[in-house]
């Protein structure tokens, strides 16, 4: 770095500087005492101050924002902000999303072992779930250390990075560095002839596919790859972050976990998993995955994600979209009589239905009939989805060519939909359509505020099962696997129950200055949303869609 000796600047100037000339457009945050003269050099740039009542909400604003632009930034504070951060900032980790985290800090000169009012140790609070986490000194070049935390979130993999910038750091002056501009490339493919020569061969090939296809620029490849070799393909089991194809493709089974895709799964004689995990089980299964599978291929750009749970016969660290530009060009073309096999695999999948009396089937059913009028949600603009229980379902129910508008979040830490929206939306400049279930919504209600303040174009669609279902759902199968043991026969639903309790979710939202429509029956869905999205250019709005409790 170039060390400009002959200048020096005020630190909070140097982070405007910065974020101005990274082409930040907005910043989400909430002020604190520590955080000031930040706040005073914003003012007067052209950084837009999107304020938040929460950080959880602030973090997950950011993501949202990242997903649609690529990169985010957010600033908290001190201790008590950074802990009310780390659910989101988890999903954020978990789902590789470009955030730059900004954290207020004591004056160095008055940091203690015991700690001041909000002080403590952010860097090892934060570490695990960021690619850089850093603190600042009086003297240190601010502006070459945001960049250093830039280039990392932005690099392979993405992911959220941290700067904890003490008060006497920002508010004193520092030198000024120049700092080039770095483009990090990920690697290309390697030798993939093994793997051309199992996949032109297979009969039943199945790929699944994570978020990081999309996020590396490979839908493209993989759309054109499936429907030249007529490939099966599936979402990344669990929830899912973004969309690596359309919803609208031919060769699209859903999630691995839904019912076509699970049916795929069992039947695969290869199998390459992409862009994702290898496998993110919630409730590891005891039977194996793929086992009709000669071959199991791993691809992520992350050596560290290539044996989280599971081992493949051939597994690679590199870029997933030049690996599925690679295969395109290397595989073979399968004759006539193999490529019908191979479309009658994905058909048969398609044609599965679950047998009557799956208590599984029955919890989807009430979803498929409340999320059958979300199926061009796309069509309108970016979907947020944090339905939990009912992700599946939606998956099972979008039918847009327009994949790359979707996005969730694969930690499983609630509250990230209402803030992934307004950050969605402000990224996007268009409407963003929210689905939610019910608890999720009540960890997220912060969200609400600031989507009220900005005058946001976002319908938040409430999937209302009365509690936490999807524990709920648990919490059946448990009982029912312990009662031969002479457990009780009876699930319990301590804490999952708010039939009875806690206001109605509509009063709740109605008292963030949203309107609110139901609860409306599943069946009268499609006429509420119609409505919902027509109104939404004037401001936020909710819709309440009634779910059976499930007991």
């Amino acid at each position: 770095m170039g060390l400009e000796q002959e200048r020096k600047e005020l630190g909070a100037r140097e982070v405007v500087r910065f974020l101005k000339e990274s082409g930040f457009r907005h910043i989400f945050g909430l002020p604190g005492s520590s955080l000031v003269s930040l706040l005073q050099e914003l003012a007067d740039s052209p950084v837009k101050v999107v304020p938040t009542i929460h950080e959880s909400v602030t973090i997950a604003a950011a993501d949202g924002y990242a997903r649609v632009t690529g990169a985010g930034a957010a600033y908290i504070y001190m201790v008590p902000g950074t802990a009310n951060a780390l659910a989101n900032l988890y999903n954020a980790w978990r789902d590789e999303s470009p955030i730059l985290v900004l954290a207020s800090q004591q004056a160095a000169w008055a940091r203690t072992r015991e700690g001041t009012i909000g002080e403590g140790d952010l860097v090892p609070l934060v570490a695990p779930f960021c690619r850089h986490a850093r603190e600042l000194a009086p003297g240190m070049p601010v502006y070459h250390h945001l960049a250093a935390a830039s280039r990392a979130a932005r690099g392979v993999p993405t992911g959220p990075a941290f700067v904890s910038l003490p008060e006497d750091v920002l508010e004193a002056d520092g030198p000024v560095v120049s700092v080039p501009r770095t483009v990090r490339l990920p690697s290309g493919a390697p030798d993939i002839s093994l793997l051309a020569e199992k996949l032109a061969k297979a009969r039943r090939p199945l790929i699944v596919a994570g978020g990081q296809v999309r996020r590396h620029g490979g839908a493209d490849g993989l759309a054109a790859l499936a429907e030249r070799h007529q490939i099966a393909v599936a979402a990344e089991p669990g929830f899912n972050d973004r969309l690596a194809i359309s919803p609208g493709h031919p060769n699209f089974l859903g999630g691995m976990t839904g019912l076509y895709g699970s049916v795929a799964e069992a039947r695969a004689d290869f199998v390459l998993v992409v862009g994702g995990r290898f496998i993110p089980e919630g409730h590891p299964r005891p039977n194996p995955y793929f086992p009709g599978a000669e071959f199991v291929a791993h691809v992520n750009a992350d050596h560290a994600k290539l044996e989280e749970t599971r081992v493949a016969h051939w597994s690679c660290a590199c870029d997933p979209s030049a690996l599925l530009a690679a295969l395109l060009q290397a595989v073979s073309d399968a004759d006539d009589a193999l490529m019908r096999q191979r479309r009658a695999f994905i058909d048969e999948a398609k044609a599965a239905r679950l047998p009557p009396g799956n208590p599984f089937a029955e919890t989807l059913a009430s979803y498929g009939t409340a999320l059958g009028a979300l199926h061009d949600a796309l069509d309108h603009g970016w979907v947020v989805d944090e339905a939990v229980m009912g992700s599946v379902a939606l998956l099972g129910a979008l039918r847009s060519g327009d994949g790359g508008r979707y996005i969730g979040a694969t930690g499983g830490s609630l509250g990230w939909g209402t803030g992934a929206a307004v950050g969605a939306a402000l990224g996007s400049g268009g409407p963003v359509t929210c689905v939610l279930g019910d608890g999720a919504l009540r960890f997220g209600l912060h969200g609400l505020w600031t989507a009220v303040a900005e005058r946001l174009p976002i319908t938040f669609v409430i999937l209302d099962n009365g509690g936490y279902g999807s524990t709920r759902y648990f919490s059946r199968a448990y009982a029912e696997r312990a009662k031969p043991g002479g457990g009780r026969n009876a699930p319990s639903y301590a804490g999952m129950d708010f039939r009875e309790t806690g206001g109605s979710l509509a009063d709740l939202i109605r008292g963030f200055g949203l309107p609110c429509t139901g609860p409306v029956a599943p069946q009268d869905a499609r006429e509420a949303l119609e409505a919902a999205w027509r109104s939404a250019k004037e401001g936020p709005n909710a819709i309440i869609i009634s779910l059976p409790f499930g007991d």
